[in-house]
């Protein structure tokens, strides 16, 4: 049986994150606003998050910073913001089961713009061993996914089911071992692997 990963942003006590400055903006709604849309509609900014004692830090200091520009681009929407490489190297090894799309966004530094991608998903994927997976007693929401080997063979990234529509842009993104080695082998950045349960 193959092993399949949780991929996250590799953590750091600080780091540049793209940041869309307009309060009151939920993901969710801007999720809906992007409906049948193949580019976001505002632009991120990076700025520098900094862990300190009891406290976050949201600062211009970019300069302090070895790596800005990251191939999985951490943002304050937890979305899956990904460079031109990364992009790449997940399209070419798609199965093309995953009914996905792409979503493509600016994110500036001062007076320099780079256009990321944001993976998007079409329809509900049934990927969960149901009775192995843990849930809040009494509802749906998953508190540790169990993955049925069976169901999730066929596909190279992967989300779990959520509530309302937020699986179509989702903060929790799986992939195969496959597509792991092949964004090891290209060196590419801000990337952290961690294996989940699949039976």
């Amino acid at each position: 049986m193959s092993t399949y990963y949780f991929l996250s942003w590799k953590h750091k006590s600080q780091v540049a994150s793209a940041i869309y400055e307009i309060e009151d903006q939920d993901s969710y709604a801007l999720l809906l606003a992007l409906e049948g849309k193949q580019s976001l509609p505002f632009n991120f900014n990076l700025k520098r998050i900094k862990e300190v004692k009891d406290d976050i830090i949201v600062d211009d200091n970019l300069d302090e910073l070895d790596e800005i520009w990251l191939d999985y681009q951490p943002n304050d929407f937890l979305w899956p913001l990904m460079s031109e490489k990364l992009k790449s190297v997940v399209q070419k090894n798609l199965t093309g089961n995953e009914n996905v799309d792409w979503v493509d966004c600016k994110v500036r530094k001062g007076n320099e713009e780079r256009i990321y991608y944001i993976l998007r998903f079409n329809k509900v994927l049934d990927v969960l061993n149901i009775d192995e997976t843990k849930f809040v007693n009494g509802t749906d929401y998953i508190i540790r996914p169990v993955f049925s080997f069976s169901k999730i063979k066929d596909y190279t990234v992967f989300v779990k089911p959520s509530f309302e529509d937020l699986w179509r842009i989702p903060s929790a993104l799986y992939i195969s071992e496959k597509l792991k080695k092949e964004i090891q082998k290209m060196k590419l950045t801000g990337l952290d692997f961690s294996k989940v349960t699949v039976i």
